[in-house]
């Protein structure tokens, strides 16, 4: 017996002729097995790793890096024929069931916690994968960092430069001394995974560059093939755009639907969409994805009040005549910077992450976004800034203005302010708010309306001062509208 033939023999115990009898798809199906280890996510994703590649997790089907397109160029390549159709739809069906019985994996798209710090996926094809913790930053092959998944939207990061500085980004971004900590402590939460993250909102007259600002951002974290989209038309448009980028902006949004408003809300603190899979009456299919958002050209009085509670607004000041340059030169300048940015950004990353500790001892009072409150109190800690009060002051003033352009919120504002503390029920509210002359469309008719609209108006009134409690009381539904002392005009 030969050598080869006694190797056959060891690992496929089956006649000696059974190699000529294998079938296209079985030749696939070992072929598979050979590149790949298969996996599902904790969503029920199914998966492979390449055995020989990155840590990346790639689709089983579709196009570009999946599995089944690296099969059929892999056995091309190997055998000289292309596998017919058939064949690899049996072999995937193979790989389907062997990735189905694996334990759950979590995925992670663009940034991912470690034990000690937080991994940057580069989105590179050699995989590299920057790791940074409290001692520093380093770069690492892919193969040794979590689990990262990439999507059509997903583009490469520069490697970024150890002596990189950060501030870079204010030659290119035209903020105000005022501002510029809100934007630095919104860019590093950017790259923190697992927690709630405060939505930029780009501000400024027209002129200020607020859309090419906006690509700069999400860039410097996120780079993707659509940096900027335009407002998603359904929820299940929003669905998928949200969750094909961990960064994700709107641009030139006048108008904020209910429901986009309430789905930004949910993808600021994790969201979850389920609907049927392409194809089928059966199979579910499901999103679940927590975002980091930016949106640009926004009227405040389009705004809710717990979306505007969930943001950080980054006003942007007029460029001059002597000031401007054009869009290629900005882009190419933006280019050359990026690395540098990008590696200034890891290193204060560093430094935040060092001071958490400490800050999260001595933060006392915690808004709604209260890991990013801690990440701007350790910000302040390294910097020597104040982006925690600017924050802070900022969702006040952004509630204001909700309100300055919320006729009925305006009108609660106002009797909250003279009356003190008032209870009744939302029919004698009704009665007693002051209308508008002449009396607006919009103004509610019915206790019903009324109750709805202050409601809504809750978190933005709640900011400035003036608490909304409901409570039954005797089969009636009444209202405790308090103005804090201290918030009512002298």
């Amino acid at each position: 017996m030969s050598e080869t033939t006694a190797k056959r023999a060891t690992l496929k115990p089956v006649a000696a002729d059974a190699a000529e009898k294998m079938t296209t798809a079985d030749r696939l199906v070992i072929l598979g097995d050979q590149l790949f280890t298969f996996g599902r996510s904790d969503t029920g994703d199914l998966f492979a790793v390449p055995k020989d590649g990155p840590n990346i997790a790639r689709p089983l089907r579709g196009s570009g890096m999946s599995v089944r397109a690296e099969l059929a160029r892999t056995y091309v390549d190997r055998t000289g024929k292309a596998p017919t159709s058939s064949a690899l739809t049996d072999a995937m069906l193979v790989a389907e069931g062997r990735a189905q019985v694996q334990e759950e994996t979590e995925l992670f798209l663009r940034v991912a916690p470690e034990d000690d710090g937080v991994a940057l996926d580069l989105g590179r094809a050699d995989g590299f994968v920057a790791h940074v913790t409290p001692k520093g930053w380093k770069m690492t092959p892919a193969r040794t960092s979590p689990l990262f998944t990439r999507t059509k939207l997903t583009r490469e990061l520069p490697i970024p430069e150890r002596d990189g500085d950060v501030t870079e980004l204010r030659e290119l971004i035209n903020v105000s001394d005022e501002t510029w900590p809100l934007l630095l402590g919104w860019l590093v939460a950017a790259l923190v995974p697992g927690i709630p993250h405060p939505i930029a909102f780009l501000t400024g007259e027209q002129g200020t560059g607020k859309s090419t600002a906006g690509r700069m951002l999400v860039n410097l974290a996120d780079p993707s093939s659509v940096p900027l989209r335009a407002s998603p038309r359904d929820e299940q448009a929003w669905g998928v755009a949200a969750a094909g980028s961990w960064v994700v902006g709107l641009d030139n949004l006048s108008h904020v639907a209910p429901w986009l408003s309430d789905a930004m809300c949910r993808a600021v603190t994790g969201d979850g969409m389920i609907s049927r899979q392409l194809y089928t009456d059966a199979e579910l299919s499901v999103l679940r994805f927590r975002r980091v958002l930016l949106l640009t050209s926004i009227d405040p009085g389009a705004l809710r009040g717990d979306l505007a509670d969930r943001m950080v607004p980054i006003e942007l000041q007029p460029i001059t005549e002597n000031q401007r340059r054009s869009d290629q030169e900005l882009a190419d300048a933006y280019d050359a910077a990026h690395p540098r940015i990008l590696g200034g950004l890891l290193s204060l990353l560093c430094d935040v992450l060092a001071a958490l500790p400490v800050a999260r001892t001595q933060l006392t009072k915690r808004p709604r976004m209260a890991d990013y409150a801690e990440i701007l109190c350790a910000l302040d800690m390294v910097t020597g800034g104040d982006a925690l009060p600017r924050y802070l002051h900022s969702r006040t003033q952004l509630a204001e203005d909700v309100i300055d352009s919320d006729l009925v919120a305006s009108a609660v504002r106002a009797f909250a302010r003279s009356a003190g503390t008032w209870t009744g029920t939302a029919a004698t509210l009704l009665e007693l708010l002051q209308v508008p002359d002449p009396r607006p469309k919009s103004w509610p008719m019915t206790a019903h309306a009324l109750s709805g609209r202050i409601n809504r108006a809750a978190t933005a009134l709640g900011q400035t001062g003036v608490l909304v409690q409901g409570r039954k009381s005797n089969g009636k539904r009444l209202l405790t509208i308090t103005c804090q002392a201290g918030t009512a005009p002298t």
